[in-house]
């Protein structure tokens, strides 16, 4: 098809088919020098009028013309334009030269209100969704930490306890390095819950855990933040000590028993403090490898040691027994 066989058309009608509202603007007094049929049914006549004035209601240039910056750049700029009735606009500015050499604006102007609020739904919707999955994440992590923790006390429970010194047992043998148990068992605790009722001995037991609880700090607890302290079951905890020698775990022990003596100055057990009534407690200390050569004999070791106290007579510390060698191995010569 050649040149002169294509079709033809007036550029007017080309522009007055479009629904975008189409201005052309003089930028030298901001005139409008043409509207297609959208502009005309969106402000009416305005030819020969400003467009700041006529479009946009400002006496002056509005603070969103990007008018001049096309025509210093000769490139294409647009901005987004929200008006007091909640809608959105995007207004554009090309520039375009005249059959006679003029330099003109063209102004083209989008109702964009849907697409903005369709983004301002999706971005409510994301937000909603963020602290949806936020809580349930929250929900979950408090799921995992109520599967590992004793209700009342707040510290690990007994099964969480074992997983935990089967995998610091492992670390402290791979290291070569000194690990020590605890045990903690409470003295004449059925004294409590008969005297002053299971208020007072659950209200006890709080407080035992958090002494223990190594995220309270020197201050309120006496365990490091390395330490991993559990209700092992009834009245009796254990504290496990990574890192920790024979001698130390001594020091610890009698720190931990002189604490649980001064409890009874705390508001919250005040009721034994008026019956004068000793609270105390009864400490096992084993060290691993010296006391025992796996996780399950550690604790039966720590064990016997908090019986052996309780037979010293209740408020004290005793050391478990070390190990025994293990039996020689036997010669297989001997006897041939």
């Amino acid at each position: 098809m050649t040149p002169s066989d294509r079709p033809q058309y007036d550029p007017r009608t080309l522009l007055n088919s479009q629904q975008l509202i189409i201005t052309v603007i003089d930028p030298v007094t901001y005139k409008v020098v043409f509207q297609n049929q959208t502009s005309q049914a969106k402000f009416g006549d305005i030819s020969s009028r400003t467009c700041h004035e006529h479009i946009a209601g400002c006496e002056v240039p509005c603070t969103f013309c990007k008018l001049p910056k096309t025509i210093e750049t000769g490139l294409p700029t647009a901005s987004e334009v929200p008006l007091p009735n909640d809608e959105h606009l995007l207004v554009q500015w090309s520039k375009v030269q005249t059959t006679s050499g003029e330099t003109h604006i063209v102004e083209t102007i989008t109702d964009i209100t849907d697409l903005k609020r369709q983004q301002a739904e999706t971005d409510r919707l994301v937000k909603k969704l963020s602290a949806t999955n936020r809580d349930l994440i929250q929900a979950n992590q408090l799921l995992q930490d109520q599967s590992v923790r004793d209700s009342l006390t707040g510290l690990y429970n007994h099964s969480h306890f074992e997983q935990t010194l089967k995998h610091l047992c492992a670390l402290a043998l791979r290291a070569m390095r000194p690990l020590s148990l605890l045990f903690v068992d409470l003295d004449n605790f059925k004294q409590i819950n008969d005297l002053y009722g299971h208020t007072t001995g659950d209200q006890v037991l709080r407080e035992i855990g958090w002494l223990l609880d190594s995220q309270q700090g020197p201050d309120r607890g006496i365990a490091r933040a390395s330490d991993f302290a559990a209700r092992y079951g009834g009245e009796e905890f254990a504290l496990i000590l990574p890192d920790t020698s024979m001698d130390g775990a001594l020091s610890a022990a009698e720190r931990l028993r002189l604490r649980v003596t001064t409890l009874t100055m705390l508001p919250e057990l005040s009721a034994l403090k008026s019956r004068s009534f000793s609270l105390t407690c009864s400490v096992g200390v084993a060290s691993f490898p010296i006391h025992a050569g796996n996780p399950n004999d550690l604790v039966v070791a720590a064990d016997n040691a908090v019986y052996a106290a309780k037979r010293a007579g209740k408020n004290c510390v005793r050391m478990a027994v070390p190990a025994a060698p293990p039996p020689p191995a036997s010669d297989p010569l001997v006897g041939s």
